[in-house]
């Protein structure tokens, strides 16, 4: 079987002994990801985290980073229950308090804000108050109007709210006037915005924001890579050009 296997490795173009075994050896690391865009796109399974991982793999041949995704709403007990290692660009003030983590910094800071189509909001003055209005929001995330309380029950109480799966899914409630306000993070509505010119005339962006990010990399201390390594790493990455390109 053996023979048979190293024959097969010779054979197949492209493939050398050497790259099979390299790959071999590499250790996973699980990196959870959920509908975070631009950091993670769920209709596109990509996003800033999988350039990131690629970068990382590039980087050294001892780990291989992995990414799998996870409900935004769970990613607390997938981290928990240790099928993931780590998520990135996660703020450590959201429910992170009372498990065990550790965090890197990832050289990111980001908001939330607020947009609805211009035809309805005419100035800024719109996004003075939320009251009465039509919220499309995401299921897990934890906004600031609502006092960083992500439970579905408490903001479906609380709120005229429709919670989706990820943030495209919000504009697209805006733009389709399902929705009177979205609450987007900054980096995927000036992104979008890049993509889609033409939204441009449509949509308004607050200057109010609902919350800043500080956003890190959370790592379980049971992680398959040590935390020394992980953090030389990160200290290298986000100094790379390449890194800082992706924002």
């Amino acid at each position: 079987m053996k023979l048979w296997l190293l024959a097969v490795l010779f054979i197949i173009p492209g493939i050398s002994f050497a790259e099979a075994n390299t790959a071999t050896l590499r250790k996973t690391v699980l990196v959870g990801a959920y509908g975070f865009a631009p950091y993670y796109d769920l209709e596109k399974g990509r996003g800033i985290v999988t350039e990131v991982l690629e970068q990382l793999n590039s980087m050294q041949a001892d780990f291989h980073f992995k990414v799998v995704e996870i409900p935004s709403s769970r990613r607390y007990q997938s981290f928990t229950d240790g099928k993931v290692d780590m998520i990135f660009f996660e703020d450590p003030r959201w429910e992170w308090k009372d498990i065990p983590h550790y965090t890197i910094p990832v050289g990111i800071q980001d908001a939330e804000v607020y947009i609805a189509l211009k035809k309805k909001a005419k100035d800024q003055s719109y996004f003075n108050s939320l009251t009465g209005k039509r919220i499309a929001g995401i299921v897990g995330y934890h906004y600031g109007f609502a006092k960083f309380n992500a439970d579905e029950a408490y903001l479906q109480s609380k709120f005229k709210i429709s919670l989706v799966s990820h943030n495209l899914a919000s504009v697209r409630l805006v733009l389709h006037e399902r929705a009177d306000v979205a609450v987007v993070p900054l980096s995927f509505i000036r992104r979008y915005l890049r993509e889609n010119p033409e939204k441009n005339a449509e949509v308004l962006i607050s200057e109010k924001v609902d919350q800043h990010y500080d956003l890190r990399l959370i790592v379980n201390p049971k992680a398959s890579i040590p935390r020394e390594r992980l953090e030389n790493l990160m200290s290298k990455l986000v100094k790379e050009p390449s890194y800082q390109a992706l924002f």
